[in-house]
């Protein structure tokens, strides 16, 4: 698969295993309240909250919305040149690829910046020369699930300064005897003159022993060349930071038997392997202190199901169960309204929420390249609003990291935006789901997990 830089294929252009796993990164894009409003409807002691773009099939969306969609196929950010050092090659190891990829990304789940914390990629120096133009790899991430690839380009022999034409790539990637998802998301930055840097994430599938990686690039700017590298690929790192369970707990659903075969959790990903033939069936997990895990992908096949999430949470590092929640939404439809509340700097500001409850904000940061909002939900099935600011021009800024959760005893959380271009008539947004029908009854499996401390 090549995804271009300046331009944003169609899902029918894709394979239909590729534009599968296109419909769930979009699908993870969108406000996250259908699932756990549903939820909460049915059982009001076992509430959570996930995005949920993935769970329900909702007819009347905002068209704001679906541009943030957009991201999925090719999310490019570049910024100025000399943004971060004009002699490149000597601060390269210094570049914060994960923090770039958060910042201008958003939708990601929580927990990458666990590979800069832990220092849990692998440093390589291996790279391609063509056309006066060198393609180096620079450092590289593997657990089992995700690849993140770090890269730099360097323009050898141009008086020339890079423009954002030129900081955009064409390029495909092969694991041999393996089939990885898709390249989930890819951020250029100019860094220099002449240099610019990209990150590449990749949802696996099982792979081999000892896997490699090649990437393959057919045009750097509008420069068409031949730029081949081929990286191993190794979990040693994180594998020690890496627990495994395996439950075998079955329940039964719709006359289907569900089995939930096998947990891992990783510094970055907590990954379920669940047995099921029903295929239209939604998936979501929540820890002992009822905190959501984001959903991060999935894949499945031949009755079985590969579902990826975001790691566990700081403030609960090893919870002593996990509970798998399990919905058939098929034909649930699903509207939205707007709920709205003038920003203040009187605290809290209190804005309506889900099924009577409702998120007080506590406070807001306006710092130098970002915001933090501080909130409190009232209970667990308004912990991660889809909150957005709009600003008095009409501009909706949503948040570019998921919320964090801060203490075990509350549902008080921060959450992280860009920086404002204006506070001027500055409002918060959240879009409510309301449901045109009472939706199905989910399924709850508890999973106990032991430690052994």
């Amino acid at each position: 698969m090549t995804l271009n830089a300046n331009h944003e294929k169609r899902e029918s252009e894709f394979p239909s295993d590729v534009a599968k796993a296109v419909q769930d990164r979009v699908k993870l894009l969108t406000p996250p309240s259908s699932f756990e409003y549903l939820w909460h409807l049915y059982q009001q002691s076992n509430r959570g909250n996930q995005r949920a773009g993935h769970l329900l099939k909702s007819t009347k969306r905002r068209k704001w919305i679906l541009s943030l969609n957009v991201v999925v196929l090719c999310l490019v950010f570049v910024f100025g040149a000399g943004m971060i050092s004009q002699t490149f090659g000597a601060t390269l190891k210094k570049i914060p690829f994960i923090e770039l990829l958060y910042k201008h990304s958003g939708g990601l789940p929580n927990g990458l910046e666990q590979i800069d914390q832990k220092n849990l990629s692998t440093s390589v120096n291996l790279s391609a020369t063509n056309k006066d133009i060198k393609f180096s790899i620079v450092d590289v991430f593997y657990d089992g699930f995700q690849i993140v690839i770090n890269y730099e380009v360097d323009f050898l022999n141009t008086q020339t300064k890079l423009t954002s034409e030129d900081a955009t790539m064409n390029y495909d990637y092969k694991i041999e005897g393996a089939h990885p998802t898709m390249i989930s998301t890819h951020v250029f930055t100019i860094t220099g003159d002449h240099t610019f840097v990209g990150t590449t994430l990749i949802d696996t599938a099982t792979l081999p022993d000892h896997p490699e990686i090649t990437m393959s690039v057919n045009q750097i700017g509008n420069t068409k060349g031949n730029w081949k590298v081929t990286v191993p690929l190794s979990s040693e790192k994180s594998s020690r930071l890496t627990t495994t369970f395996h439950p075998e707990i079955s329940a039964a659903y719709k006359n289907i038997t569900i089995t939930v075969n096998k947990i891992t959790f990783t510094p970055v990903t907590t990954q379920l392997e669940i047995k099921s033939k029903e295929r239209d069936l939604s998936f979501k997990i929540k820890d002992d202190l009822e905190t959501p895990f984001e959903y991060a992908g999935g894949r499945g096949g031949n009755g079985e199901h590969f579902l990826s999430f975001s790691p566990v949470s700081l403030i609960n590092p090893k919870p002593r169960f996990l509970t798998l929640v399990i919905m058939d939404t098929s034909g649930v439809t699903v509207n939205q309204k707007n709920v709205y509340a003038d920003y203040t700097d009187k605290f809290p500001i209190t804005m309506q929420g889900y099924n009577g409850g409702f998120i007080k904000i506590t406070n807001v940061e306006f710092l130098a390249d970002t915001t933090i909002v501080y909130y409190e939900a009232s209970d667990a099935n308004n912990q991660t609003p889809f909150l957005m600011f709009q600003d008095s021009s009409g501009k909706r800024y949503s948040y570019n990291k998921h919320p964090i959760r801060l203490s075990r005893d509350t549902f008080s959380y921060k959450l992280q935006f860009p920086k404002l271009d204006s506070v001027s008539g500055l409002k918060f947004l959240m879009p409510i789901d309301v449901f045109e029908e009472e939706p199905k009854k989910p399924l709850e499996i508890k999973i106990p997990l032991n430690w052994g401390d």
